[in-house]
């Protein structure tokens, strides 16, 4: 259900009209389609890029956002208050180490579920299957 919500908001469709959109062209519409530096979304003129995007101050912001963010990238709200995204391809590093940190924390929870879930509903017995004492 949650899926539903998040695919509403960023996409501005329906799960039917998305499925139906796919079904014309799959090609056209994934996650995979990539449209210079940004994903689909990006292209379809949501809010949530662009120049018109919300700030991370809203109203109080002023538009005082460094020229390097140009609202092209997921999550650029206009703070950096560090300059990691000035060097364009120190930036591309950071995104990718990103994306790597991620994928192992997915993976860390899967183990720490896995043993709990295994030990609760089928009986495994691993010891002590807290992973949080």
């Amino acid at each position: 259900m949650l899926g539903y919500y998040v695919q509403g908001l960023v996409t501005g469709q329906g799960p039917v009209e998305n499925w139906a959109a796919h079904v014309a062209d799959p090609f056209a519409v994934n996650g995979f389609m990539y449209h210079g530096s940004v994903a689909m979304f990006a292209a379809s003129g949501e809010k949530w890029y662009g120049p018109d995007r919300p700030k991370w101050l809203g109203p109080l912001s002023d538009n005082n956002v460094p020229e390097y963010l140009t609202g092209e990238f997921p999550g650029d709200y206009g703070f950096d208050t560090a300059g990691l995204a000035k060097d364009p391809v120190k930036f591309e590093k950071y995104r990718e180490a990103e994306l790597v940190h991620a994928r192992w924390a997915m993976l860390g929870t899967v183990g720490c579920l896995t043993p709990e879930l295994l030990s609760k509903y089928f009986g495994f017995s691993f010891g002590e299957p807290v992973w949080f004492k």
